[in-house]
């Protein structure tokens, strides 16, 4: 078994060096592409949400491979320039992260709510490209079933512990705020429209004309076509955009022409999809994903960390436990 991994997160970059290696799915699906055409490669799996960019690689027995290079000539990106700003794992060490990573103890937000779907997501996503091998199947399936299991026993005693949830609580503390419009119907943006409801916001969500079809809107909520929004924007008290877009869904030039502009806007998006302009327009404020997420861990939480390396090492035992029957079932076929 020969397994590594590479990231980089907000510990060690800023939201503008994220954005570079923040991936749409047409990027990571071409990253497979490149990366399966690499015989030393056996497996791959990309990670890609606000906080952090992970590439996970099995590889072949005694062969060395640094994924994040890898992952920057993936991308067209200068390995140099940006080669101090990402941690290397291998082995266990790795194991034990993803595990933590998909528990939340690795997020910005302690205890994030949403990072296990996205880490599930990014297995099926690899898997569905055919780009994962047998051993990432079950080390990230081990580390979904961990990162669950540590919701249900580690008290993280946080009632805002997901990004949506922050964004909502921003909106509650301008008592002004009586009408927001979330731009995106993905996941993020339908969770930030059903707690605006909720909270007796009047809520507006964008929907692509193209997809209509797929749309899944939060009861209670109103909608609007995706190249209306400049429309309703100048009927709102605050906008929250929350797209995979590659480009800005809301953009400075646009928005300073109109006759009146929200009072605040929020940006859940890497790469973002709210221009960082529109705070030079008159009592407008913005936030980006790092200042709905940013806070300090406490002791607390530094005492809850043994608690989650406890219950992982659990899981890691099974791992290998799996990894050992599967080599000797290769010895006896081989026999």
């Amino acid at each position: 078994m020969n397994i590594v991994m590479s990231y980089i997160d907000y510990n060690m970059a800023g939201l503008s060096e994220r954005e570079i290696f923040s991936c749409t799915k047409t990027q990571t699906t071409e990253i497979y592409g490149r990366l399966k055409e690499k015989p030393e490669i056996l497996g791959c799996v990309l990670i890609a949400t606000c906080n952090r960019t992970e590439l996970y690689l099995s590889l072949k027995e005694g062969t060395k491979v640094n994924p994040f290079k890898q992952l920057c000539e993936a991308i067209d990106i200068n390995y140099t320039d940006y080669a101090f700003m990402n941690k290397t794992l291998v082995g266990k060490d790795a194991m034990i992260h993803l595990c933590k990573v998909a528990a939340g103890a690795e997020s910005q937000i302690w205890g994030d709510g949403q990072i296990v779907t996205q880490v599930d997501a990014a297995i099926k996503g690899a898997q569905k490209a055919k780009s994962s091998d047998a051993v990432l199947n079950v080390l990230f399936r081990i580390g979904v079933t961990a990162g669950k299991k540590i919701k249900t026993l580690v008290d993280f005693k946080v009632n805002d512990n997901s990004t949506a949830s922050r964004a909502v609580s921003v909106i509650k503390d301008h008592p002004n705020i009586k009408h927001v419009l979330v731009i995106g119907n993905g996941m993020i943006g339908r969770l930030v429209a059903g707690l605006l409801v909720r909270n007796g916001m009047q809520t507006t969500m964008t929907l692509r004309q193209y997809r209509h079809g797929e749309n899944i809107v939060p009861k209670g909520a109103d909608t609007v076509n995706y190249g209306d929004r400049y429309a309703v924007i100048e009927k709102s008290d605050a906008v929250i955009s929350a797209t995979l877009s590659p480009h800005y869904t809301v953009s400075y030039e646009q928005v300073k022409e109109l006759s009146r502009v929200p009072g605040v806007f929020i940006d859940l998006a890497v790469p973002r999809d709210i221009d960082p302009e529109v705070e030079k327009i008159d009592r407008v404020t913005y936030y980006d994903i790092d200042h709905i997420s940013q806070g300090e861990r406490d002791a607390r939480q530094e005492k809850q960390m043994k608690e989650i390396e406890r219950i992982i090492e659990k899981y890691i035992t099974d791992f290998y436990k799996w990894y050992d029957y599967r080599e000797k079932l290769k010895l006896k076929e081989e026999a």
